[in-house]
Parts: structure tokens; C-alpha cells; sequence
């Protein structure tokens, strides 16, 4: 099989649900589909509320499409998303991983359009010395692109991984972007003033767990809620964990809805 091919169960398609407000908006991470953050979806289906997860630029085809993406396009893809629902009123963002650092982009920069905000298994930081310092490297260095094997998500519970819809490669110039993204979102969150839930696998091997406290504590809102999900790797939203995850964004999309 050639190697940068979706691999996994399900289709990569958006995902939509009606309701009423206020809308929530789901960001899928770095090589994922809308799949991965379905649980936010559902959570605001229970709760009768509209939810749309696009599928963001160079995502759900191929590893190749994602290597010409960068954070300007996924940027673009998420702002046109946030534009369309908020039309009518402030939206909930939610993000997982790259999509974390989206989602608290918007907060920081579009605070009259976002009500609350979930950082799941957020990107402001990246693994040391791997992934972070081996991407310095190449960065630095301008080492031609070039796809990394992926032996699997970042999940614990087996079936899931098994099953979880990604790529089977990542290029390596487009997660310098992320890297790059995660340091240029670091200095934006102070501007952060809307409710804020952070959820975080303690057993993450990408996104460091002391992520959690350490945006926690950068955050202008007053009152972050900070769970860390003790069973839990990268995705958390399809780890041992997952209903303890879905308690805490209900519990949040009922705090914060109007």
C-alpha cells in the first residue's frame, strides 16, 4: 500500500447536526478527519444544540494534499466556519490537538464570536526532545520534505486505535507548522477571556500532559477548568476516558450556553 493513504474506519466527510444555539464548532488535529471529534458533536446533539465539524485543508485525502497546507489555510478553513455561525450570535469552539490551537486563536482574536472554549489534548507545546527537537532540526537545517511512517494514533485503548481514521504518513514540513503554530498561539493567550475547559490525557505521548496547567495558567479568563483524564493518551476523545470527556463538555456547554 502506498504510504500517505487514509487508513482506519469511517469517512472523513464534515460533520453536521441541527439544533438550536448557541452553535458549536469542532476542530479536528493534524492529520485527522471530523471522526476524531465526534464525541463534541454528539455531546451537543444531547443537549439539542447545532454543531458543525469541518474537514480542514489537506485533510481526509491524501498526506500529499497536507504537505502544500499550512496554518494559514487550516486558519482560513476555521475563521470561514466561525463566520458562517456566528452570524446569529457567539459559538462555543472546541479543538483537539492542532485544532486546540485554532480554536484558542479565535477566542484570543474574535472574542465577541466566541462564548467558550475546549482545548482537548492541546498543541501549545509539542513532545521533547521528540517530536519538538528533531522538527527545530529540520526547520533550521531546511531539510527537503518528507513523509514520516505513522505506526498509529496516539490512543490507548486498542480498538480505537485500530480503527481511528488518519493517515499512515505525516510530511514533516507541514507539522513544523504546527510546532511553529503552538509557539505563535502561546503568546495569544493572554487575550483568552471567555470560559475555558481543558481537558488532557495524562498518558499523552505528543502533547506533553503539564500542557494542560501550563495554558491553564497563561489564560486571561479567571476561572479555566483543568481535568486531566487519567487513562487517556493524545486522542482523548476516543480513549478509555471518553465518557468522562463527555461529562465534562456537557457540564460545560450547559454552563456557558445562553
Amino acid at each position: 500500500m502506498p504510504r500517505g493513504v487514509l487508513v482506519g474506519r469511517g469517512s472523513p466527510d464534515p460533520l453536521e447536526v441541527q439544533g438550536a444555539r448557541p452553535v458549536v464548532l469542532a476542530l479536528h488535529g493534524f492529520g485527522g478527519t471530523p471522526l476524531e471529534i465526534c464525541l463534541v458533536v454528539d455531546v451537543a446533539r444531547e443537549l439539542g444544540l447545532r454543531a458543525h465539524a469541518p474537514l480542514l485543508p489537506g485533510h481526509g485525502t491524501h498526506a500529499t494534499d497536507l504537505a502544500e497546507r499550512g496554518w494559514d489555510d487550516w486558519l482560513g478553513a476555521a475563521a470561514a466556519a466561525l463566520d458562517e455561525l456566528a452570524a446569529d450570535g457567539p459559538v462555543i469552539v472546541a479543538g483537539l490537538s492542532m485544532g486546540s490551537l485554532l480554536a484558542a486563536h479565535l477566542a484570543a482574536t474574535r472574542p465577541d464570536d466566541v462564548l467558550g472554549l475546549a482545548l482537548l489534548a492541546n498543541a501549545a507545546w509539542l513532545g521533547w526532545p521528540f517530536p519538538t527537537l528533531a522538527l527545530d532540526i529540520i526547520r533550521k537545517l531546511h531539510v527537503p520534505d518528507f513523509s514520516m511512517p505513522k505506526a498509529g494514533a496516539d490512543i490507548a485503548d486498542p480498538e480505537a486505535r485500530r480503527t481511528h481514521l488518519t493517515y499512515d504518513a505525516q510530511p514533516v514540513h507541514a507539522a513544523v507548522r504546527v510546532l511553529e503554530a503552538g509557539r505563535r498561539v502561546r503568546a495569544e493567550l493572554e487575550r483568552v477571556r471567555c470560559p475555558t475547559l481543558i481537558l488532557h490525557g495524562a498518558r499523552d505521548r505528543l502533547c506533553p500532559p503539564s500542557n494542560a496547567r501550563r495554558v491553564a495558567s497563561r489564560l486571561g479568563t479567571l476561572d479555566p477548568v483543568v481535568v486531566m483524564l487519567p487513562r487517556s493518551r493524545h486522542i482523548v476523545t476516543r480513549d478509555y476516558d471518553k465518557e468522562q470527556a463527555a461529562r465534562e463538555l456537557r457540564t460545560f456547554f450547559e454552563r456557558v450556553r445562553v
